[in-house]
């Protein structure tokens, strides 16, 4: 009861309390980052079938559909913007929280700055709040591997994680707070079978849709005073009875309120998945420090992670295909939105001659290797030069962190596909900027349908 008790007075005054500097800035990056992930993410098949379903049910008009001006009720916003957040396999991560934090509490945040018409100030210490939370109730589970549990942590982490956001963006008092624990805990759900989805919808909806929506409910519940169980986190048949593996309730409430999670993040420099960052800065690297072309190219042999050569190798979906991005980039030299998921270079003669050049090496070496994610490449030119680089810190990971250069290159990067000038407004505003959440709203529309 002390750690419920704890966590659930640190959430109720969250707002009172002021971010330091450091993290009031990494929180605007990954604002925008996720801005950038919801927008190019309506293009998409999760984002879009997100939007047209949100469009269709209705309710009071408290959020907009991002990108757009259509208002629907919280929850529907939420989830919808939520879809979209994880349909471009470029929002952010956390390594030891095992989720993806951005793509459902940014929109969980947003969804509500909207509803009850607030600033910049606020949004920002909600969102750190979020990551705080989420990240704390995942390791407080103490999975050893994402194997060791039948359940997501990227369904769990999101939902606490959102919950809270949205919980201090209504005010909750104390009392609320733990009947928003409590019913966050009824909600919470997910199974780690999301990784066999060929379609990355359904993937989406556990990630951020289904989240940001139970955890939007869960708050608006707790503000209407829905009464709970006392002792649901810890308590008997709880949720570390039902979810833990080796429980270590003290994490809980480590350091909080002195760590922020949000400053342990990770940004995706490039808009493909996880394991696959590493090889992108591997090409980059390559060819900014070597002069070829990739019809030079005789053989190329990636070392990848073992742990995460499945997810990756030769994958039909263009944006986790590790061969496919490889060549890609080797062939356009830049790695942007369209370079990422324009189907037709699936089948490109240039791509398919040097994907089939590409050889990959499950390494246990790599999977054992600290920082996680590392990758080796090597290019064996026709004139039987060699050229190698060994990938072992990932650009945007907090042991070789993105600054506000490399974000907003990132963004302008990958908003090119809209050719609007609104977006460069958008990444200003964020980035150095007060505001309110109805400038905020008016910037963000492109007009995508």
């Amino acid at each position: 009861m002390d750690i419920q008790q704890t966590l659930t007075k640190y959430i109720s005054e969250a707002l009172s309390h002021e971010l330091p500097k450091e993290t009031e800035l990494n929180t605007r990056f990954h604002l925008l980052d996720t801005m950038v992930a919801i927008l190019t993410g309506r293009l998409l098949p999760p984002g879009k079938k997100g939007f047209e379903f949100s469009k269709n049910q209705g309710g009071p008009k408290e959020a907009t559909l991002l990108g757009n001006d259509i208002k629907v009720s919280a929850i529907h916003a939420g989830f919808a913007n939520g879809m979209a957040a994880h349909a471009n396999e470029t929002d952010d991560s956390h390594t030891n929280g095992r989720f993806h934090p951005g793509c459902a509490i940014v929109p969980a945040t947003l969804a509500i700055a909207e509803r009850e018409n607030l600033s910049s100030k606020e949004i920002l210490k909600a969102i750190a709040l979020g990551y705080d939370i989420g990240v704390r109730i995942t390791t407080s589970l103490g999975y050893k591997t994402p194997k060791t549990t039948i359940f997501a942590t990227h369904s769990l982490g999101p939902i606490f994680g959102c919950a809270a956001s949205a919980g201090a963006l209504l005010k909750l008092n104390h009392q609320q707070c733990n009947y928003l624990l409590s019913y966050t805990i009824q909600q919470a759900s997910g199974l780690a079978c999301w990784n066999r989805d060929p379609d990355h919808i359904e993937k989406a909806f556990v990630f951020s849709g289904m989240t940001t929506r139970n955890a939007i409910y869960s708050a608006l519940l707790a503000k209407e005073n829905f009464t709970s169980v006392t002792d649901p986190l810890l308590g008997e048949r709880g949720f570390h009875e039902g979810f833990a593996h080796n429980p270590k309730p003290d994490l809980i409430i480590s350091e909080l309120g002195k760590k922020f999670e949000i400053d342990h993040s990770s940004l995706k420099k490039w808009s493909v998945g996880s394991p696959i960052q590493s090889m992108m800065d591997a090409v980059e690297y390559l060819l900014k420090n070597n002069d070829f072309d990739h019809k030079d190219i005789k053989e190329l042999t990636i070392e990848i992670p073992s742990d995460r050569f499945h997810i990756v190798n030769d994958r039909e979906i263009p944006s986790i295909s590790a061969q496919h991005l490889i060549a890609v980039h080797l062939i356009k030299k830049t790695m942007g939105y369209e370079e990422a998921h324009d189907e037709k270079l699936f089948n490109d003669p240039d791509v398919v001659t040097l994907r089939k050049k590409i050889k990959s090496v499950s390494s246990d070496e790599l999977a054992k290797a600290r920082p996680e994610r590392q990758s080796k490449l090597t290019i064996i030119l026709n004139d039987g030069k060699k050229l190698f680089y060994h990938a072992s810190s990932v650009r945007g990971t907090p042991d070789n962190p993105m600054d506000k250069d490399d974000i907003t290159a990132k963004s302008k990067r990958l908003f090119k596909v809209f050719n609007n000038s609104k977006t460069d407004d958008l990444i200003d505003c964020i980035l150095n900027k007060d505001f309110t959440i109805k400038e905020f709203v008016e910037l963000s529309n492109l007009n995508i349908s």
